[in-house]
């Protein structure tokens, strides 16, 4: 039954048919009733849920009759446009047609148009350059010079549009050019300027732009060169030397001088016609000129002057300082040395111009290659001939007048130093400001060589001999007339003066070398040349250090001297007892045995009587030394001659603070305090307590000790009561 039913199903109820014959299947493999009325059960759910299916089909069916109405009236619609769109395709296909006929068409007619205008140009072209050509012909009959230019400046002009050149025009052109040729030629002989410049300004206009800015700077350059062979050989023969070098400076300067003037008076009447290019093309020739005539310049200055000089002069490494022998005259070498000067500063000034000049035109024109200034080779190793004059000539100078210096050197009214510090001063100043002037790094590192051999040798030599022979425990000199004859008090003590001398070279020592760095960045050179220059500097920073270290080691001595002086003091210190009670605290802090004499010897009778004849740096420094050689001595006292009690302890450190209060008040300028670091420490220890108190002061985080700790425990044994 069940196959049969799901035979007779419609295709569309698969699924039913499927579950029916599943359901077979399994009723033919039951065994038992129940298992067949479950099955049963299942099939009649599905019978019902199939007929609920048909139904359902069954009720769409005057939907579907609609549909099938509905397109069966719309096909004949579809069919008129079916027609109508056949008829479409065919008139778009005859257009098409139509169309590409009219543009070939178009094509034919636009090839023939673009024939007759090129034909219509070209007879423009013709007419124009038969113009030209009359117009050329005509100019040079009248000799309107700037109308043929014109005429063959408008012929290229139409020959570049033509991409030709006629045999007729190139026969005008060379007509043309070779009647500007005679004629510049003809002004240049004939030295007419403006000649020479209307011509040349016309070479652009017929395509020689290049030859004709040639021949300008020829004419100029051949200007220039004539005016200083006439110059030259007009002052051959001066009346004296003298006359002979200052014409020589007088020719060097002109020479410069011309060439500028020659820049500035033709420069914009080049750069308009040739552009920028005609500009640095100018200086470029000026500068050849300018090399040579410049070079024959330098040589007769070399020539002129006697080169005997050096072959008198002795040797300056050689010569005795007592020698009073002055073969050379420093004023004349001083003369010399200034006409160098003369003539480095007109050629830097002349380098500045140019260089100004051309970064000008570079900011006009981007096209202006990067160009050089002045840099000349004959110039250049003339100069360098004279540069070397120059450095020999200064060594010289230097020496002699160093020598002279120290040979004079006399004490000064009113002042704490002897001559000869100034003196040599103003040289050295001198010398290092006139190398710099020159502008080259030679001269600067020969100058701060020569500077540092005359530091090292002459000057360092003479202060040494002063402080030889002077006599440098001066002290009771000074005591003894303090309080006698005013005049005699205010004598001042040559080993005084000495020492002065030596720090107030150190001072003008950094003084003169800022001033040369000062001056360095004006000064144009390779890196190399700058670290030889701060390779001098450095040796002149160590040179000052010498100084001063004479210095120190004289006021060392002198202070040998005043620790002397105030020995009675320390007598009676090392001869008191610190182990006091309270009776014995109060009796020392009323009578006060030792302090108030110590203040009183050194502010009123040593240090206040010392003061005047000392500069402020030798003073401020102969303190600290004092301050430090005092604590020194104090210390080795406390630690081999005292014992403390606690009380003790507390009065001598309130005395060390008296005397660091006492001190660092009047010398305010003195590092009074940290030379008395170790002994207010040490005070401060043997006023503690009980030994735990160190730990508290300088144990871990604390204060930094001063003392080792060994030291700490040597201190803490002075201590009676420990």
């Amino acid at each position: 039954v069940l196959s049969t039913l799901a035979l007779v199903l419609p295709n569309s109820c698969a699924a039913g048919q499927r579950a029916i014959m599943n359901a077979a299947a399994s009723i033919a493999d039951a065994v038992d009733v129940s298992t067949i009325n479950r099955l049963l059960q299942d099939v009649m759910q599905t019978e019902r849920n199939l007929q609920r299916e048909l139904f359902d089909t069954l009720g769409k069916k005057d939907q579907i009759t609609e549909r099938l109405t509905r397109h069966q009236m719309s096909s004949a619609t579809l069919e008129s446009i079916r027609n109508g769109s056949t008829r479409l395709h065919s008139d778009v296909l005859e257009m098409s047609a139509l169309a590409n006929v009219v543009s070939d068409q178009v094509r034919k007619l636009d090839t023939e148009q673009s024939s007759v205008q090129s034909t219509i140009i070209r007879v423009v072209l013709n007419v124009d350059m038969a113009t030209c050509l009359d117009g050329i012909k005509n100019s040079l009959e009248c000799d309107e010079y700037e109308a043929a230019a014109g005429f063959v400046e408008e012929a290229l002009v139409n020959c570049v549009a033509n991409e030709n050149k006629s045999a007729q025009f190139n026969q005008a052109l060379e007509a043309v050019a070779g009647v500007l040729r005679d004629k510049i030629s003809s002004a240049a002989v004939k030295g007419e300027v403006e000649q020479v410049l209307r011509f040349g300004k016309l070479f652009p206009k017929v395509g020689l732009s290049q030859e004709g800015l040639q021949k300008i700077c020829q004419y100029l350059c051949k200007r220039i060169t004539e005016q200083s062979n006439q110059d030259r050989v007009s002052s051959t023969q001066p009346s004296s030397s003298d006359d002979g070098v200052s014409r020589t400076l007088m020719l060097l300067s002109e020479l410069f001088r011309s060439i500028v003037s020659c820049i500035e008076q033709h420069s914009d009447v080049l750069v308009d016609t040739f552009g920028s290019i005609g500009l640095e093309t100018l200086i470029r020739n000026l500068n050849k000129e300018c090399d040579v005539c410049g070079s024959h310049l330098l040589k007769r200055y070399m020539d002129m002057r006697n080169k005997n000089i050096f072959q008198s002069a002795k040797d300056v490494q050689t010569r005795s300082l007592d020698s009073e022998e002055n073969v050379v005259d420093p004023r004349v070498i001083e003369e010399y040395l200034e006409e160098i000067i003369s003539m480095c500063q007109i050629s830097r000034q002349y380098n500045r111009w140019l260089h100004d000049k051309l970064t000008d035109g570079q900011h006009n024109d981007a096209q202006v290659t990067n160009t050089n200034t002045f840099h000349g080779d004959h110039y250049n190793r003339s100069l360098q001939d004279v540069m070397g004059f120059y450095i020999k000539l200064e060594e010289i100078y230097l020496y002699e007048n160093v020598a002279l210096a120290i040979r004079i050197n006399d004490e000064q009214v009113d002042s704490l130093s002897s001559s000869m510090v100034d003196d040599i001063f103003y040289i050295l100043q001198k010398c290092a400001r006139r190398a710099t002037e020159t502008g080259s790094i030679q001269a600067v590192c020969a100058s701060l060589n020569h500077i540092n051999n005359i530091l090292t040798g002459e000057v360092h030599g003479a202060t040494r001999n002063d402080l030889q022979h002077a006599d440098l425990n001066f002290l009771e000199g000074v005591l003894s007339t303090s309080s006698n004859d005013p005049k005699i008090a205010k004598k001042q003590p040559k080993s005084a003066t000495a020492i002065n001398n030596a720090d107030v070279i150190a001072d003008n020592i950094l003084v003169l070398k800022q001033e040369i760095e000062a001056t360095l960045g004006s000064i144009s050179g390779f890196s190399s040349d700058r670290e030889r220059i701060k390779s001098c500097l450095h040796e002149l920073q160590e040179i000052c250090g010498i100084f001063r270290q004479i210095s120190r080691e004289a006021l060392m001595e002198l202070i040998q001297g005043i620790l002397m002086y105030i020995r009675p003091v320390f007598d009676t210190l090392a001869a008191l007892s610190y182990e006091m009670d309270e009776t014995q605290y109060s009796e020392h802090e009323d009578c006060d045995p030792w302090m108030h004499q110590l203040l009183v010897q050194l502010e009123e009778k040593v240090l206040l009587g010392l003061r005047p004849h000392f500069v402020s740096s030798s003073f401020n420094v102969l303190i600290g030394l004092f301050a430090e050689a005092l604590a020194t001595r104090l210390e080795g006292i406390i630690l081999t001659e005292l014992r403390f009690s606690q009380l003790g302890g507390l009065q001598f450190e309130r005395e060390i603070r008296r005397l660091i209060l006492h001190l660092s008040s009047a010398f305010p300028h003195a590092a009074v305090r940290e030379k008395f670091a170790r002994l207010s420490e040490i005070a401060t220890i043997l006023n503690v307590e009980n030994p735990g108190e160190i730990a508290e002061y300088w144990g871990a985080g604390s204060l930094k000790s001063r003392l080792a700790e060994g030291e700490i425990k040597r201190v803490l044994n002075l201590r009676c009561d420990f």
